[in-house]
């Protein structure tokens, strides 16, 4: 009981700092040190790469926390593992060719509205890619009963990258094009450092064989798309819509009256 309160306390503390990073970041540095179009854009892109993830992801996140302890021998534990980390690129791999063979028509599509957009649909295929792994590898952590860490890298160390980033252009280090290719690194970095730490508690083994209960893991981790999906689109929709309608800079001053009303 101990573990579990220190590793509650420990995420509580954790969670604040990151929201109150967050509101200095949302309410100050963007909006003084972005113009609002590319903080409209910013909002764009993390919109959009949210929506994508629990598809990419492919319920893996919550398969693993599910399924695990079911397990009791330590080769069909690799063999889960193994799979849980192949998952993804069921759908990462078909997306990713078709992102590269119609990346003008999706760029068309998503900057009908607003040009700016259609340059970054990389950036959002590559962000919301880091988000759903991210999410494997925090999950994975989490069934070894280490969540802290996860948490940790999850609220509070890609918030303080962009900090200084948005410092950086502020004393003109960088250029806001050169923020929003960070922006991407901070999501990929932040998702190479929790898969180190995910695979130092336990490393992977390649096992090509299947767990002998495969037909319920997919089953589960489809109508976990369908949920996490849903649940995901209902939050972060809007911002994509608004950039379909109407001018980008209404995106960057939604983001501030959301995240003040939350």
């Amino acid at each position: 009981m101990g573990i579990v309160f220190k590793q509650s306390f420990s995420n509580l503390v954790i969670t604040y700092i990151g929201f109150a990073i967050g509101a200095v970041n949302t309410l100050f540095l963007y909006a003084r040190f972005l113009s609002d179009t590319y903080y409209g854009l910013v909002g764009v892109i993390l919109a959009t790469s949210a929506i994508l993830m629990p598809v990419m992801a492919l319920g893996v996140p919550n398969t693993l926390i599910k399924f695990y302890s079911s397990y009791k021998d330590e080769r069909s534990k690799d063999s889960f593992l193994f799979l849980m980390l192949l998952l993804p690129m069921v759908l990462i791999v078909p997306l990713g060719l078709f992102s590269y063979v119609a990346n003008e028509a999706i760029g068309a599509f998503i900057g009908q509205k607003n040009a700016i957009v259609e340059d970054y649909v990389w950036h959002i295929f590559l962000i919301a890619i880091a988000m759903a792994y991210f999410e494997v590898f925090y999950s994975w952590s989490r069934i070894h009963m280490r969540s802290v860490f996860g948490n940790f890298m999850k609220e509070i160390f890609g918030r303080c990258l962009i900090f200084l980033l948005l410092f950086a252009v502020y004393l003109d280090y960088i250029s806001v094009i050169t923020f929003m290719h960070a922006l991407v690194g901070v999501y990929l970095l932040r998702t190479l450092i929790m898969k180190l730490y995910a695979f130092s508690l336990r490393r992977p083994k390649v096992n090509v064989r299947f767990p002998s209960n495969l037909s319920s893991l997919l089953t589960y981790s489809l109508l976990i798309i369908l949920g996490g999906s849903t649940a995901v689109v209902l939050l972060e929709v809007d911002k994509f819509m608004i950039n379909q309608f109407v001018e980008i800079e209404k995106v960057a001053y939604y983001t501030v009256a959301v995240f003040i009303a939350t």
